[in-house]
């Protein structure tokens, strides 16, 4: 039998990296029934509470259809609720709940502690190089 090789390119280690990290983040959140990516609109909405289907598309890189669904979702749950913009009606503004407000705290240290988990072993420096290169990754696909 031959024996497969590892794909060590560049985009298929950050590609992988990306899905495991996603996928822990939802494991550990499980019991708060909330995904990674419902996570990620969450925090996007405790920074600043009130923004539009596309601002929070932006800030996630999602595109407009899976923020649809997510937020969908996630007022289902009663976490957020969506509220017409007063001075477009088009629009509508994406709120906090106070059950998605009271998810801050532990929805946050759940993440932390993953985090934490999945870095172990990695020195400060080697993080700080780590998130240098993909900023810096991540600003020349935008640029490009």
């Amino acid at each position: 039998m031959k024996k497969v090789k590892s794909d060590n390119s560049l985009p298929a280690l950050i590609g992988k990296a990306s899905r495991l990290l996603t996928n822990q983040i939802t494991k550990n959140l499980t019991e708060y029934q909330v995904t990674a990516e419902q996570w990620a609109i969450l925090d996007c909405l405790w920074t600043q509470d009130g923004q539009t289907q596309q601002q929070l598309a932006n800030l996630t890189q999602k595109n407009k259809a899976s923020i649809t669904h997510l937020i969908d979702n996630l007022e289902k749950r009663k976490l957020v609720k969506r509220v017409i913009h007063e001075k477009d009606r088009r629009n509508k503004m994406i709120h906090l709940t106070p059950e998605g407000t009271n998810l801050q705290e532990p929805l946050t240290k759940a993440v932390k502690r993953t985090l934490k988990q999945l870095t172990s072993g990695l020195d400060k420096k080697d993080m700080k190089d780590c998130r240098k290169t993909l900023k810096k990754l991540v600003h020349n696909v935008v640029e490009a």
